[in-house]
């Protein structure tokens, strides 16, 4: 049986649309020849749990987890207790003139503050934090478990980073599976980005469509 590598943030018990995609072609891989193995953060930032998930992962996949270290615990204690950890769900299906707490005008310093760090300290994404720890753990990985193909579905992009370093490394064919545009992205328009940052996004993008 051939083996597939996916790299995804999001697997269950996450919920919410972004694992859906590979929740479902990984219960069907098997049939087709072909053994998931997915790798995903042990201690992810979830912002819907869907355990019912769980029953579509087949008994041939592979499941690792590594620990992700995420900076969402500056960002409450500057947006405030209670706030949204996921800068997308703040905007997600939001109504023209829908005030949230990214694209409300009325921010304290401490929220500015907080969304200048979230846009031009970690690009793509926060999850860059689990770029170098994710290729070195991999390379190793691979060399006494290898498989046929890479895959890494965002966002958050910063898996196709992961999987453009792993690939350089390795020589492993890798597949980008885009669910939402990169540089095009809806919610961009409320991170007060910098232009070094906006020319690190387009590079980054450019490097993995290329």
């Amino acid at each position: 049986m051939k083996r597939v590598l996916v790299i995804s943030y999001y697997w269950p018990p996450s919920g919410g649309s972004g694992v859906q995609r590979w929740v479902k072609f990984a219960k069907y891989l098997p049939s087709e020849g072909w053994q998931p193995v997915i790798y995903t953060p042990s201690n992810p930032e979830y912002t819907a749990v869907d355990h019912s998930l769980e029953a579509d992962i087949p008994a041939q996949a592979e499941i690792i987890r590594r620990p992700i270290l995420e900076p969402y615990g500056i960002y409450r204690a500057l947006m405030g207790k209670g706030a949204s950890v996921d800068i997308k769900s703040l905007t997600a299906g939001a109504r023209e003139g829908e005030v949230t707490e990214i694209s409300s005008g009325k921010k304290s310093f401490k929220q500015r503050l907080s969304l200048w760090i979230r846009g031009n300290l970690f690009v793509p994404d926060p999850r860059v934090t689990w770029l170098c720890p994710s290729v070195r753990f991999l390379c190793k990985y691979l060399k006494e478990h290898p498989v046929d193909v890479i895959v890494t579905t965002g966002p958050p992009q910063s898996m196709h980073l992961i999987g453009e370093k792993v690939h350089a490394k390795t020589g492993i064919p890798w597949i980008a599976d885009f669910r939402d545009p990169w540089t095009q992205m809806y919610y961009l328009k409320h991170l007060p980005l910098t232009r070094c940052s906006w020319n690190k996004l387009y590079r980054q993008e450019s490097r993995v469509l290329g």
